[in-house]
């Protein structure tokens, strides 16, 4: 049996508003479409991994309502093993507001029910990780993530981590600094979006905050930023690895980074390709999921590789 990602994150209903523009303050929008669709930001790039056909399995916790009923049955439905979800007696599931505009900029409102952040440190163990090849986590919540890291790095099996949320926000979830500053010293690869990594590191420049967190913690396999229509960059101890974005028509850009972590880690950890090689995947993946409506990628690895030859 081939070896599979566990993730433990975030796990959400969304429901998106399509507009023409994003409102101002004290403004007006017309909705001209509504679609609950699944994502968080986990779930997102194990999603992705199965489609590109590496197997994957979510560590997360679902309230019995209508939203967490139709999430895992989606999840099953792609091949995301759920057989490590709980699901909480009379919960609710996170699910989010996402307006998004004619451009693919969004905005987006979270409830987070009372489901997701009740998974405790004692609701995971070692078990979870046998047949495991790599640990992948968004610290949603952060004391259970903080477990499995630690038994993972244990077993010497990679620990990804990603920081998809700005700190001040993850704080607001009841994650504090301390505990993402103590995955960063177990994780081998840290990845990170451009906002949260320039709050994390108190710079301005995406590039500087990305040199400073790598130089900060080290983490043995590197530190990749996603920097949006600049790209990405692979940060290691002996080069900085640039890749430009893919210029498509974006119908939406919720869950880009999500399906570029996805086409990472089956690139690099599963595929065995290299670091510029890998960011381009990702990157493919990324470009891919903008031209679609929803958190997920719909492509499997064929059309990766299609589009990777297109845009030579």
């Amino acid at each position: 049996m081939s070896k599979k990602v566990l993730g433990l994150g975030a796990a959400a209903m969304d429901i998106v508003l399509q507009c023409g523009s994003l409102p101002r303050e004290d403004s007006f929008a017309f909705i001209y479409g509504e679609q609950l669709l699944p994502g968080g930001s986990c779930a997102n790039v194990l999603v992705a991994l199965a489609r590109l056909g590496t197997p994957a399995s979510l560590v997360a916790a679902l309230g019995d309502d209508h939203y967490g009923v139709v999430f895992k049955d989606e999840l099953s439905r792609v091949g995301v093993d759920t057989s490590n979800i709980k699901i909480r007696a009379n919960g609710t599931t996170l699910h989010t507001y996402v307006t998004v505009d004619g451009r693919g900029a969004r905005s987006i409102f979270v409830n987070p029910g009372d489901s997701l952040l009740s998974l405790q440190a004692a609701d995971v163990n070692g078990s979870m990780l046998e047949g495991i090849g790599v640990f992948y986590t968004d610290m949603f919540p952060g004391q259970p993530a903080l477990k499995l890291a630690r038994l993972a790095r244990e077993r010497e099996i990679p620990v990804v981590f990603a920081l998809e949320c700005a700190p001040s926000f993850m704080e607001l979830c009841g994650i504090v600094r301390e505990e993402i500053e103590e995955i960063l010293s177990c994780c081998s690869l840290f990845c990170g979006g451009r906002e949260a990594l320039q709050e994390l590191a108190g710079e301005t420049d995406p590039w500087q905050a990305a040199d400073r967190l790598y130089h900060n913690y080290r983490p043995p396999l590197g530190l990749i930023a996603t920097l949006g229509e600049a790209g990405a960059i692979w940060v290691t101890e002996t080069e900085t690895i640039h890749v430009p974005a893919f210029a498509v028509k974006a119908v939406d850009t919720t869950g880009a980074g999500d399906a570029f972590a996805g086409g990472l880690i089956h690139a690099y950890f599963f595929q065995g390709e290299g670091q510029k090689a890998s960011l381009q995947f990702a990157s493919a993946c990324a470009a891919l999921k903008c031209t679609r409506l929803g958190a997920r990628l719909q492509a499997g690895e064929e059309q990766v590789r299609a589009f990777l030859q297109e845009h030579k």
